[in-house]
């Protein structure tokens, strides 16, 4: 019998995190019965619309999961959490797919689809560790370490607890989530498409397109993508405060970084503006205070009779959405009269791929390409982190850009 406890080499972070109040009691909302149809308002957007994008395949995963004797369940959420139900991403470590697995570990498995390859890989972690939360870890950190019993990365406890509280969620509320993913509407990105053609051709705001769509949010849109989006304009999902803060309520089914991704803001800011631990899933009913203010060379532009967001930000060489996230138009509502502060787009950078040596650290490469650590922070995911390991390939921009 698989053994699912917390224990050993996980259970002193995850433990912490499990149980630490991650906000004042009164704002968690009570647990609703499993069979309870709730509201769309109680549903994170963002996991709407990847549980939409996922459906398009789960016949695929549950074929896949009886033949490995994977739980369905499991699978899913490894889906969900990876690629957010997109096919075609590719992560700053090489991982590629539904499931993001490594092009070796692809090729070791002797399988056909990115799905089967996720899949049958979970399935030997579960049977080598006899535990889900030690195969997730292995998932992610690498079964070496986890067999070792070495010390996890915090990344890696992340990881295993957001693997977690998304597979709860499913077994917890999926009839809610199946009803209100299923009346959602998925499109596909055409030639020439960008966040703003799509809100044209669809009436909905960027903002709510971003939001039931965390994984594409802030990545260049490709052809053949899919967008799901509700069918009608939502006027729940945001609050702007009269001093021009930005407040979002957490629903069932968020996370913190699908949160900062949608709406473009740093997520060590938001964490620190709202007392969150690098540790921790979000409980339901959190208000959090979004870090929208910036600070940066901008021209000060007066909406004229004719304009819209899009002419405005062709005449001063800038984005629809860098125009309606920095002047809070979330609801893309142009009014004559309105002083905007508009910022230059940024240059599009090109990038050069650097396979990491030993001794190598990435001050030495940025200094050795002509670039920042921050650039190549920033152009590979990396956050604040400095750690790289031999035979790692980062991507350097070769053209720098101010933000």
């Amino acid at each position: 019998m698989r053994r699912f406890a917390i224990s050993g080499w996980v259970s002193a972070g995850l433990a912490l995190a499990l149980v630490m109040p991650a906000g004042p009691a009164s704002a968690q909302a009570p647990t609703p019965a499993a069979d309870t149809l709730l509201p769309v308002e109680q549903l994170s957007p963002s996991f709407l619309g990847m549980y939409r994008k996922v459906m398009e395949i789960e016949d695929e995963i549950r074929g896949h999961t009886e033949r490995y004797g994977l739980h369905f369940d499991l699978a899913r959420a490894v889906c969900l959490y990876e690629s957010g139900g997109n096919a075609g991403l590719s992560s700053w470590v090489g991982a590629r797919g539904y499931f993001q697995v490594m092009p070796a570990t692809f090729r070791s498995l002797r399988v056909e689809t990115n799905i089967e390859a996720g899949i049958k890989y979970l399935s030997q972690l579960v049977d080598r560790f006899d535990r889900e939360d030690y195969a997730i870890a292995g998932y992610n950190g690498g079964p070496t370490r986890v067999g070792r019993r070495s010390p996890m990365p915090l990344e890696t406890l992340q990881y295993v607890l957001g693997v977690g509280h998304f597979r709860s969620v499913l077994k917890t509320h999926e009839r809610s989530i199946r009803h209100h993913a299923s009346q959602m509407q998925l499109t596909t990105v055409a030639e020439g498409d960008d966040w703003w053609q799509l809100s044209e051709r669809l009436g909905l705001s960027i903002v709510q397109l971003r939001m039931h769509n965390p994984f594409l949010a802030n990545r260049q849109l490709r052809v053949g993508q899919l967008i799901a989006y509700p069918m009608a304009p939502r006027t729940d999902l945001i609050h702007e405060w009269a001093d021009g803060s930005l407040e979002y309520v957490t629903r069932i089914g968020d996370n913190y970084f699908n949160i900062v991704f949608t709406l473009d803001v740093d997520l060590n800011d938001m964490r620190d503006q709202n007392d969150l631990w690098r540790l921790q899933t979000l409980p339901v009913g959190l208000r959090l205070t979004l870090p929208t203010a910036w600070e940066a060379k901008h021209t000060v532009h007066t909406v004229q009779a004719g304009e819209t967001i899009e002419t405005i930000a062709e005449n001063l060489k800038s984005e629809p959405w860098r125009i309606i996230r920095d002047n809070g138009i979330w609801d893309q509502d142009l009014r004559v009269g309105t002083t905007l502060r508009v910022r230059e787009a940024p240059p599009r950078p090109t990038f050069l791929v650097h396979r990491v040596t030993r001794g190598e650290n990435l001050g030495a490469i940025a200094r050795r390409y002509g670039t920042s650590v921050s650039a190549i922070q920033s152009a590979n995911s990396l956050g604040r982190r400095t750690l790289i390991r031999i035979g790692q390939q980062l991507r350097i921009p070769t053209l720098a850009a101010d933000q």
